[in-house]
């Protein structure tokens, strides 16, 4: 059934109507190619779906590079999140427990998150992305996109979307080996390899984690077991010029995970129990791109599945299981059109067309069997206007047909604009949509049943910002409001899913600050506070409204040595306490800042040793009620790269 002809989806149909369109308007397209993103700015895909400059977008975003995350010798990708103005993480215990990241107050599964191209958001698990087993392995950049964007990226990107984008293979075969060990009986061993010239490319990697970790029921309140974690992640990336305008890339992942999980009592919270989940993932993409008109015009077809298996067992016997899978067919074509405003003035025009079709299908066996399906097939049109390199705007729009629901539209408009040399302004505004998931509608657990009567989440989001450059330190600091209203919000009520009666009103504020005053010296903060309300006047659970970090680097005078600090405040929030009978009320958690401290030192050309610490002050705290953190850790390890 998910296997149809490839032939007769109407992603095809619309491409050759797409491309018989565009031959008539290229004909006006004039011989100059598109203008390239300035080299030295960031570079971000998410927000318009091309590759573009991060300040040539109306949206709110921010860009995590590689750098960043090796300073700070990142080995989870959720705590990096951290750092990003607008993001609250939280997660059921230790390493490989649940963690979930909620941008700008929209749950969890309201966040679309991309691998390589590839949507990896969990069918089988309510469409929510469980970043526990994500591994910062080879990662190039992250980038974070707040606000609705269901325009361009569908359903999921309600909330906003969180673009992961791996490294690509570069230069004569090369290698990479890094070994590392520390607290509660933790290792990790990595291995990369790559290559790549002007006609070929490919990386491939590999990591073993594996951890004694910690009790995931709190162990100040008496849980003792441990709960270890094992985690085995492989990516594949690869691409190949066949023709001067012709490439094919391929990307392939596989993570296998094994945690040991603690039960979930009502009345209690989290208490020890011999539990535990083994999760298999596997994605994959391939696409082909096409340039025509000196590269003016662009065409890329693209097949992507995700399948993900998760299996639940308790004392060794298997109690449920939880399969989803996910496959996606897309066209999507650019043309870049200019013409002449005045003398001096240039004006490029950016067309996108896109059409998707993807089909779910949500496998349940607990105490009962469940086997639904559901497609979805999508059409995204957007028109960018690019003023002198001074003033960029878009508009998009999206109509959604779906098999379970009523058909949807969503738009999104943007502004970008330099009123100085060194002020920026920038605003945004759209309108999102998610459905519910396979899960919360037909999902069954042990502590789960669905709700077939759902209704879909609607939002509107609007945000204003002014960003203000500092040439000299080669930085900026960013000030932004935001404000979204949410319809028909999707909550737990007892051991199930309701729409909220009464929509929601989040807004709050977010503020950044990047700096790199000297190649040896950087510095990143931001601060986010976020006023949510549930419709009934109480604050959205798991939502802080007070968050800030701050993170500095600093490479020493020899060149070798290189110290980074990490400093992140988590405030005050709401979280859900149950009582025996499964019944609803909040309790507020004590805030918490966590000090994080690494230290690398490049021995020679082709070995570097290093070391961390986090939590230096030993906080102790709940980032989920009833469940358990780590206390002062630290990991030590050595890279060893060189040709092969």
């Amino acid at each position: 059934m998910l296997y149809q002809n490839f032939s007769k989806t109407p992603v095809l149909a619309a491409a050759a109507t797409s491309l018989l369109l565009l031959l008539l308007l290229s004909s006006t397209a004039h011989a100059e190619a598109p203008m390239a993103a300035n080299e030295a700015t960031e570079v971000v895909i998410s927000a318009s779906r091309i590759e573009m400059a991060r300040e040539s977008s109306g949206s709110a975003i921010t860009v995590l590079d590689s750098d960043y995350l090796e300073q700070n010798q990142v080995q989870v990708v959720s705590d990096v999140l951290r750092d990003v103005p607008g993001v609250a993480v939280s997660r059921t215990g230790g390493a490989g427990a649940p963690t979930q990241v909620r941008i700008r107050g929209a749950e969890a599964n309201q966040t679309l998150v991309l691998i390589d191209g590839i949507e990896v958001n969990d069918v089988a698990s309510g469409s929510e992305f469980n970043f526990a087993h994500l591994m910062n392995l080879e990662v190039e950049r992250i980038e974070v996109l707040r606000g609705a964007q269901s325009a361009l990226w569908g359903s999921d990107a309600m909330g906003g979307v969180i673009n992961i984008v791996t490294k690509r293979g570069k230069g004569s075969l090369n290698g990479k080996i890094t070994v590392e060990g520390g607290s509660y009986d933790t290792h990790q061993e990595t291995l990369a390899i790559n290559a790549g010239t002007d006609d070929y490319h490919y990386a491939l990697s590999g990591t073993l984690l594996n951890t004694n970790g910690i009790s995931a029921a709190s162990e100040e309140r008496g849980n003792r077991e441990k709960d270890g974690y094992k985690n085995a992640t492989i990516n594949l990336k690869s691409g190949i010029d066949l023709l001067d305008n012709l490439s094919m890339d391929l990307v392939v992942r596989h993570v296998k995970s094994d945690v040991d999980t603690d039960s979930f009592l009502g009345g209690v919270g989290a208490v020890d129990s011999d539990d535990n989940t083994e999760t298999e993932q596997t994605s994959g993409k391939v696409s082909a791109k096409l340039d025509l008109l000196d590269e003016q015009w662009h065409h890329r077809l693209s097949f992507s599945a995700n399948d993900t298996d998760n299996t639940f067992f308790t004392a060794g016997t298997e109690s449920y299981n939880s399969q989803g899978y996910k496959q996606k067919y897309e066209y999507q074509t650019d043309l870049f059109l200019y013409s002449s405003l005045t003398n001096s003035d240039d004006l490029e025009h950016r067309f996108t067309f896109a059409a998707e079709h993807e089909e779910e299908e949500f496998y349940n066996k607990g105490f009962s069997t469940i086997d639904r399906d559901m497609d979805v097939s999508g059409y995204v049109v957007e028109y960018g206007a690019n003023i002198d390199d001074r003033y960029y705007a878009t508009v998009a729009g999206r109509r959604d047909i779906n098999s379970l629901f009523q058909n949807a539209n969503t738009y999104r408009l943007t502004f970008a604009g330099w009123v100085t040399d060194s002020v920026r302004l920038h605003t945004s505004k759209g309108k999102g949509i998610k459905n519910p998931t396979l899960f919360e509608l037909f999902g069954s657990t042990p502590d789960y049943t669905g709700n077939a009567d759902l209704r879909p989440e609607e939002n509107s989001t609007w945000d204003v910002g002014t960003e203000y450059h500092f040439n000299a330190l080669d930085g900026y600091v960013d000030l932004t409001y935001f404000h979204t209203d949410v319809t028909n919000l999707i909550t737990g009520s007892g051991q199930t899913s309701v729409n909220m009666p009464s929509d929601a009103k989040i807004k709050g504020v977010e503020l950044s600050l990047v700096l790199r005053p000297s190649d040896n010296t950087r510095l990143n903060s931001s601060y986010t506070y976020t006023d949510s309300n549930d419709g009934n006047g109480n604050e959205l659970v798991r939502r802080p409204e007070h968050v800030a970090s701050i993170n500095g680097s600093y490479l020493f005078s020899n060149d070798q040595t290189r110290l980074t600090t990490g400093v992140q405040y988590n405030g005050k929030q709401d979280d859900i306490e149950y009582d025996a009978n499964w019944n609803t009320s909040t309790v507020t958690l004590s805030d918490y800042t966590l000090v994080n401290v690494a230290l690398t030192h490049q021995l020679n050309k082709h070995i570097e040793l290093f070391g961390r610490v986090d939590n230096l002050l030993n906080e102790e705290y709940e980032e989920v009620l009833t469940y358990g953190t780590k206390g002062i850790n630290g990991m030590v390890g050595i890279t060893i790269t060189g040709s092969l």
